[in-house]
């Protein structure tokens, strides 16, 4: 009885021993291994601050946003053919930064800054010049105010309310093309008259400026109500103009829709410059866009129609109508295959033919002055990569004619094909 006592006493001071040794190595070894990792992990900490972005408070978040969108595309224009490569400004390459904080439960405020870099910009490329002028370019530069009641006041450099109103695409074919094609591959190009003589009027003296953009205003957008969103903006000397848009989706099918009154006061702006003559103007502008979501079929329509504050000078009117299938037909992601079609009308109506002329044999006014285009592409989405790759083809042709007659001009025909990645 007292021998086994003895060996019990014994064997559990030998198990307190060896675990007394046990938790002093394991003690030591933890410290180490604590000062090691504590060095390692201040080393880490150093070079994330030395190589990450910063902000300046806690308070006010910070994201940094953009893309990266390039093309290439062939062009003939009926006397000289040729290949450029080029920024695609219908969404141009763009750094963004965006932030906001909460005041309240219902009040926020916040800011939107975005830049876009284009290397040479494809709608202002000549068949003289494939490489213009390249600087960055201040988009928005604006902070907000915002009440999910009462809705959001912005002021700085901003869209004006009808900004992208004639832009609404759910087909997935932005960036691809957008109905806005002044900003198309070789909108800046000049229609040739044959022999090898270039008139001085260009595919965008024949569709004029087809989005209203930004500028430096203040401007309302009210909360969202049945789908339904009331926007109004006043700014620069003297712009301002209203807008109503929709968004919603209901038995499968997808709409997103605006429409909006557009004036514009600034005489002498260089926007508003029509042939070389100053003139205010006030418009209707509006798009919709309809998707079918069980097949992918879908069919959009924008239109302008645009007055003019001079006598002499006739109305422009313009209509763009764009449909096709988005669908995911492979793994990559959903593809979109489109065709498209657009008038415009009236560009340089009433206007002098003699600013014109180039080297062509012209005679008093203006009477017909339309560019028809229509092309078709395709657009695939790439889902792992954020990234779209699209191909396309565009062909235009004008009409113009003066007294003497019609003025004759070769049509225009461009292969495009580029990607955007965004990040």
């Amino acid at each position: 009885m007292t021998g086994g006592l003895i060996r019990k006493t014994s064997l559990a001071a030998i198990v307190a021993a060896a675990g007394l040794v046990i938790g002093g190595i394991s003690s030591a070894q933890a410290a180490d291994l604590g000062g090691d990792c504590c060095a390692d992990l201040e080393e880490r900490i150093a070079e994330l601050e030395a190589t990450t972005a910063r902000k300046g408070n806690r308070k006010v978040s910070l994201e940094i946003s953009g893309q990266v969108n390039e093309l290439v595309y062939f062009w003939d224009d009926g006397f000289e053919s040729n290949v450029y490569q080029g920024t695609n400004t219908f969404s141009s390459s763009r750094f963004r930064f965006k932030g906001s904080a909460a005041i309240t439960a219902d009040w926020s405020a916040g800011y939107y800054i975005e830049i876009d870099f284009e290397g040479a910009i494809a709608a202002s490329q000549t068949q003289a010049n494939d490489d213009p002028a390249r600087q960055p370019r201040l988009r928005h530069s604006a902070w907000y105010v915002k009440s999910k009641t009462l809705g959001t006041l912005w002021m700085g450099q901003y869209s004006h309310a009808t900004d992208d109103i004639v832009l609404y695409a759910n087909g997935g074919t932005s960036p691809a093309t957008a109905a806005n094609l002044n900003s198309a591959p070789a909108a800046g190009f000049s229609l040739h008259s044959g022999g090898g003589i270039y008139t001085n009027i260009q595919l965008n003296d024949l569709w004029q400026f087809l989005d209203t953009d930004r500028g430096n205003i203040i401007r309302y957008d009210s909360p969202s109500i049945a789908g339904f969103v009331i926007s109004a903006a006043w700014g620069e000397d003297d712009v301002w103009d209203v807008a109503l848009r929709y968004a919603g989706e209901f038995n499968g099918v997808k709409i997103a829709a605006g429409i909006g009154y557009y004036e514009n006061n600034e005489n002498g702006f260089a926007g508003s410059y029509i042939g070389g003559v100053p003139s205010d103007f006030d418009e209707i502008r509006g798009s919709i866009s309809i998707l079918h979501s069980p097949t992918g079929l879908f069919v959009d329509f924008a239109g302008i129609h645009r007055e003019f504050d001079v006598a002499t000078k006739g109305d422009f009117d313009y209509w763009y109508v764009r449909g096709g299938i988005y669908q995911k037909f492979i793994a990559l992601g959903k593809t979109s295959i489109y065709g498209e079609y657009s008038e415009a009308t009236g560009a340089l109506d009433g206007l002098a033919a003699a600013p014109f002329g180039g080297g062509v044999v012209v005679a008093g006014v203006i009477t017909q002055s339309d560019l028809t285009s229509y092309g078709v592409g395709i657009s695939q989405n790439i889902d792992a990569a954020a990234m779209q790759l699209y191909l396309g083809w565009r062909h235009m042709e004008a009409d113009v004619v003066d007294a003497l007659g019609t003025i004759p001009t070769d049509d225009i025909d461009i292969v495009y094909t580029g990607a955007v990645i965004k990040f």
